[in-house]
């Protein structure tokens, strides 16, 4: 089977050659009631990019990190074991007032601890300062004004757990100093197939996406969020971390890679477009975006300005991209663009053209 019948294009006389996409603005009219938007990249918006915006292969738009705490801070719980110091304590009384230190106490699996004279204490869901109040208030009963200081000795309770193309998946325990996603995935080292541009955090019920590259590369803060109890972190490998390319230009697939690919470095890698059959115009990027699900946008470079090739080295590939080069302007709609993309509507489906491709 041919690249042609796996995309759909069986019927077109475009597998014989004469592929063809409307270049002019004219000709392009038709698209946008088809959800494809055209954009002409040029010199005034080449800019916005530099850096690609990247969607999940499953179609939730990315990045959507969760928010860090307004303050973050911890809350005991079950298996931690506390350190309670207080000052002229009942249970054992100097004349100096030097600290004393009670035997650590550890939160059952009710949540609670015992602590001398005063019995049970709530601790499970709580800050130490939480804790600390209580006691001192119960404390009262006891000491004129108690000094009561709480910590949590060892950590026990809450875990972020890592997992996929990672070095040693596995649970990481919180503490009371702040975990980043960063810090997280580099106790559990990365892969050559770590796709950093994807991690997936699944807290509380709800998933969200990080493009952690985009924290390490350029300093985008929310891409590094806080770790809080009960995440679920998963870096993808990259087996969808791949452009595809067909049109006057070499057909096939293209592995990204973790690092930032240009458009000029994909034209290069297939040796450039056909410079007899190509029209110069009809350099286009199929890309989903997360704003519109079910379209496209559609990336439009106009080489005839040798000027312009600055465009597509500026300009960053992000997986499932499709780069078609068209061969002859025409400004009127044929269906080709429908065709095209209909079949493009899904990974399985993206994954399906990509196996044609290796044939």
């Amino acid at each position: 089977m041919t690249i042609c019948a796996g995309l759909g294009l069986a019927v077109l006389p475009g597998c014989a050659g004469q592929m063809r996409m409307p270049v002019t603005q004219s000709g392009q009219q038709e698209l946008i009631d088809r959800n494809i938007n055209i954009i002409a990249v040029t010199s005034d918006n080449i800019h916005q990019y530099r850096q690609a915006r990247w969607t999940d292969p499953n179609g939730l738009a990315a990045p959507n990190p969760p928010a860090d705490p307004a303050v973050y801070s911890y809350r005991v719980g079950p298996g931690d074991q506390l350190r309670v110091q207080t000052w002229t304590t009942p249970e054992r009384t100097t004349d100096t007032n030097d600290i004393t230190l009670a035997e650590g106490p550890v939160v059952d699996g009710n949540g609670v601890f015992f602590y001398p004279f005063v019995g049970d204490i709530h601790a499970s869901g709580r800050t130490v300062s939480q804790i600390r109040d209580e006691l001192s208030q119960k404390l009262r009963a006891y000491i004129a004004d108690p000094q009561v200081e709480v910590a949590v000795a060892a950590f026990h309770a809450h875990q972020a757990t890592i997992t996929g193309a990672v070095g040693t998946p596995g649970p990481t325990v919180l503490t009371n100093v702040p975990l980043r996603l960063l810090d997280l995935v580099n106790a559990a080292g990365t892969t050559p197939e770590s796709d950093l541009r994807n991690v997936v955090i699944r807290r509380r019920g709800v998933r969200h996406s990080a493009n952690l590259r985009a924290f390490i590369e350029e300093g985008r803060l929310g891409n590094n969020p806080i770790m809080m109890p009960g995440d679920l972190v998963f870096v993808p490998p990259l087996a969808d971390n791949k452009i595809f390319t067909f049109g006057e230009i070499g057909t096939g697939e293209i592995p990204l890679g973790p690092e930032r690919k240009s458009l000029t470095e994909v034209l290069a890698a297939k040796g450039g477009i056909d410079r007899v059959r190509a029209d110069a115009r009809g350099i286009f990027v199929f890309r989903r975006t997360g704003t519109s699900p079910e379209g496209f946008d559609v990336f439009q470079f106009d080489l005839r300005d040798a000027t312009a090739l600055m465009l597509t080295a500026d300009f960053a590939m992000a997986p499932l991209d499709i780069v078609f080069v068209t061969n002859d302007p025409v400004t009127r709609w044929n269906d080709t663009v429908g065709k095209v993309i209909s079949p493009l509507s899904g990974v399985a489906r993206v994954d399906a053209v990509a196996d044609e491709l290796k044939d």
